[in-house]
């Protein structure tokens, strides 16, 4: 038991420190703005899917860096997909936001070739040309697997009151608790700093803290901490 959840945190640490750059860039933060899969928004659907990469590709002796970070973003489309048609007349939102999402990475990131075409070749076989290399083939299977299973937690959560449809959402239910689903950082590594202040897609530099917040400027103390011991 000691040994199994040294390797899982051995492995979550590899495969943070994979990701570590762009879970917290501006751009990739704004995913959270739109909805993926009923109640998942983007960004934590691409947390799931680099997640999975990462496990599979590693076991299999392939590329799990360049898998881990493509799949973080292989949908940074950045746009709601729901009125996306209706705004633009584009009404192949699965064939052509691999192409938007690969442009937004190149703008921001360096990208490999292997994680050039885990972006754009994701939705294979939608995608003209088939992938070239391993992983791609991977992501195709993991992204899959995750929309999939984050759309059954959704209707196992929704249906579970429901009289007729109890069964299915208890059944449903117990499909989603095999699956090591993520909502924030924190799940892969507890002891990280707090990410609540990403639950908008502002950038960190953008914040401050509240005056009250009790913390004097330029120190490390706490105002008033330790003063009450010195008294004495």
């Amino acid at each position: 038991m000691r040994r199994e959840r040294y390797e899982k945190n051995k492995r979550n640490r590899e495969f943070y420190d994979c990701i570590r750059d762009i879970v917290r860039h501006p751009a990739v933060l704004r995913m959270k703005k739109y909805a993926q899969h009923c109640d998942t928004d983007c960004y934590e659907h691409c947390l799931n899917v680099a997640y999975q990469n990462f496990c599979i590709c590693q076991r299999l002796g392939l590329d799990a860096r360049s898998a881990a970070r493509g799949g973080m973003l292989h949908d940074l489309f950045l746009y709601d997909w729901r009125t996306h048609s209706r705004k633009t007349g584009d009404r192949l939102h699965a064939i052509t936001h691999p192409v938007a999402a690969y442009r937004n990475a190149r703008k921001y990131f360096h990208l490999n070739p292997v994680e050039r075409e885990v972006i754009a070749k994701h939705m294979w076989p939608l995608s003209v040309f088939p992938p070239r290399y391993p992983e791609t083939y991977v992501i195709c299977l993991t992204d899959k697997y995750c929309g999939s299973m984050e759309i059954l937690d959704h209707y196992s959560r929704k249906w579970k009151n429901r009289k007729l449809a109890a069964p299915l959402a208890r059944a449903m239910e117990r499909a989603v608790k095999k699956y090591p689903r993520i909502r924030q950082l924190q799940e892969i590594l507890p002891e990280l700093d707090s990410m609540d202040s990403a639950a908008v897609w502002e950038s960190f530099s953008r914040k401050r803290r509240h005056p009250s917040a009790g913390w004097s400027q330029g120190s490390g103390r706490r105002r008033g901490f330790g003063q009450g011991r010195a008294k004495a």
